[in-house]
């Protein structure tokens, strides 16, 4: 159990709590009557997850700096909640559609994100002058 709660399980721990405090005390509880409403304040709760996980990867990092991978996870979870109180609400495919090809175009920025992030460039330029 001390293991657990090691330097190294730190910052995991860290961002849950918070996210945990932060949420209890916005959201109420007694609104959710239905699985749908729980699915979408699930959903809720992921995206203040991954706004807290951003924020303290910038706070406590050496490089300062946002991922952008983080920032559109996070945006696609937002938008998968649009989707779903849409769907709850009054049912509208145009919507839906528009939302679900948003969805697409951020999935192919996060491929192309990861592929070109600054970090793999680097490691990719390091493994060209070693072979130089």
């Amino acid at each position: 159990m001390i293991k657990f709660f090691s330097h190294k399980n730190f910052q995991p721990l860290l961002k849950f709590g918070i996210t945990l405090l932060l949420f209890i005390s916005v959201k109420d509880f007694s609104t959710i009557d239905s699985f749908s409403k729980l699915a979408v304040t699930i959903l809720e709760f992921i995206i203040i997850l991954e706004l807290i996980r951003m924020l303290i990867e910038f706070l406590l990092s050496d490089e300062n700096r946002i991922r952008m991978r983080l920032m559109i996870d996070s945006t696609i979870v937002f938008f998968i909640r649009d989707i779903m109180l849409i769907v709850n609400d009054t049912f509208n495919s145009e919507k839906v559609f528009t939302i679900l090809g948003i969805i697409g175009v951020l999935f192919v920025f996060r491929i192309i994100a990861i592929k070109y992030s600054p970090s793999v460039l680097e490691k990719d330029y390091k493994k060209e002058e070693i072979k130089e």
